[in-house]
């Protein structure tokens, strides 16, 4: 019969990464299928055991995993589902296709003559259900090591697990598109507006024009005309700001020389206006240094640098919200809300780190062809005093990932696979076991193609028609 989770459970989380089927889940957390469907949690208060996963332990261990390290006893047989040990070992079968099951492999009923772990509440329920047939008498099995106990965290008990010794592979999912990341973004190419009426072809060739002008405004404002416009023919950040600095070293000396002729100190092709026209280009030269102070002084690449509005950029204000207005919102992007909290000296914990623990760290580029998503996975282990008593590096592991088109929504599921960080999901604050990111597409899609590399995943998922 299958296992469950009383209402005794303490929530300490100990029996979930002892199952090797998956068929643990936090309360609250949405369970998994292995089609890999995902169902609203069985219970959102205490841990739950997923009936259709469960197989006791049948195949892997000669007890129920979850029943032994259980510090109070909850995991216990759910007398409303009796079920065989032949139903069970399918069962793990199915769930387990890169396996392989003997018809002896190890099983509860098997032990000592069908005998269950006694104190696990088993042992009522092993004798009101008939055993199949003895089986054939084997050598005694090693007896297990005996659960050890973690000092310092109540009601915790852990055992030593081996971590994985290679990473696993790339994975493919239903949808991905049978061609190599790097060629379809090369394929891609920039972001390209495709245009077929003669008003929008006129303006963006004005707007290409006007770089100069609209490169008088700050660094932000120029980032987010970009992402309207996504067209780097008609718009660039870099381009617009090197040639407003060109434009400032001949618009700033004009100015000051039609000031001081108004003025009637001086008259126009007369020496006197030189020098003017030199404080005017030494106005623009410093004007342009400290825009742009940290390729100056600091040594940054200009692609990098953060970019300062001119002096005149309230009156070109009005122009970049006119540009923002015709181009419309495209794509979106998460934000963090506030940088994070200290709590004591060594322990900080920031906020974009939590937010990545939920998966709402991304950025999802609409262009005319494609939509290209990206999403930060976690980089560190939340603080925890339990993490340091496991001898758990600073680093997170990879998590494990499924990605999947459901009704012109983009769905990411991640999953903190390894067994001993996925204790810490119990006791450490914002910190899911699991989590899951949709992203609402607008225009159909033929497919995705990602990639994971650096704690980021990469998705391209091409336009229908594109």
């Amino acid at each position: 019969m299958a296992t469950v989770i009383t209402s005794e459970c303490i929530n300490c989380g100990a029996c979930e990464p002892e199952c090797p089927n998956t068929a643990i889940y936090q309360g609250g957390v949405e369970w998994q299928a292995p089609d890999g469907a995902m169902h609203p949690a069985i219970s959102n208060d205490i841990f739950y055991i997923v009936p259709e996963k469960c197989t006791e332990c049948v195949g892997f261990y000669d007890h129920e995993a979850c029943a032994a390290v259980c510090p109070v006893d909850c995991c216990v047989p759910d007398p409303n589902r009796p079920e065989s040990e032949a139903a069970l070992l399918q069962r793990a079968r199915e769930l387990h296709p890169d396996k392989t099951f003997a018809d002896d492999a190890p099983s509860r009923f098997r032990k000592e003559g069908g005998a269950a772990p006694a104190g696990n509440g088993h042992d009522t329920a092993a004798a009101a259900t008939p055993a199949p047939a003895a089986a054939p008498a084997r050598a005694a099995a090693p007896a297990p090591v005996a659960p050890r106990p973690v000092v310092g965290v109540r009601g915790r008990v852990e055992k030593p697990i081996a971590k994985p010794a290679a990473p696993r592979p790339t994975p493919s999912f239903t949808g991905e598109l049978p061609v190599d990341f790097e060629q379809l973004l090369a394929d891609l190419g920039t972001p390209r507006r495709r245009i077929r009426s003669w008003p929008g072809r006129i303006g963006i060739a004005l707007l290409g024009a006007s770089q100069g002008i609209l490169g008088a405004v700050g660094g932000g404002l120029q980032q987010r005309i970009d992402a309207a416009v996504s067209d780097r023919r008609a718009f660039n950040p870099q381009l617009a700001t090197a040639a407003n600095l060109m434009v400032n070293l001949i618009l700033y000396p004009a100015l000051i020389v039609f000031a001081v002729a108004a003025a009637g100190r001086v008259d126009f092709f007369t020496s006197g206006v030189h020098k003017w026209i030199f404080l005017g280009i030494a106005l623009a030269c410093a004007e342009g240094m400290f825009r742009m102070r940290e390729c100056f002084f600091g040594g940054v690449p200009f692609v990098e640098a953060s970019v300062r509005p001119a002096l005149y950029a309230p009156l070109v204000w009005p122009l970049a919200w006119i540009v923002l207005a015709l181009a419309g919102r495209r794509g979106t992007e998460s934000r963090v809300g506030f940088d994070g909290f200290y709590a004591g000296r060594d322990h900080f914990d920031e906020k974009a780190e939590r937010d990545r623990r939920y998966g709402s760290i991304y950025r999802v580029e609409d262009r005319d062809d494609a939509y290209i998503f990206r999403l930060e996975f976690p980089r560190r282990l939340p603080p925890s005093s339990l993490a340091d008593e496991l001898g758990l590096p600073p680093e997170m592991p990879d998590y494990d990932y499924q990605l999947s088109l459901q009704d012109g929504t983009f769905v990411v599921h991640g999953k903190v696979t390894d067994p001993q960080v996925r204790k810490l999901t119990a006791v450490a604050p914002a910190f899911p076991p699991e989590f899951t990111t949709r992203v609402p597409l607008r225009d159909p899609v033929s497919g995705f193609r990602h990639r994971y590399r650096d704690k980021t995943l990469e998705v391209i998922l091409p336009k229908a028609g594109a």
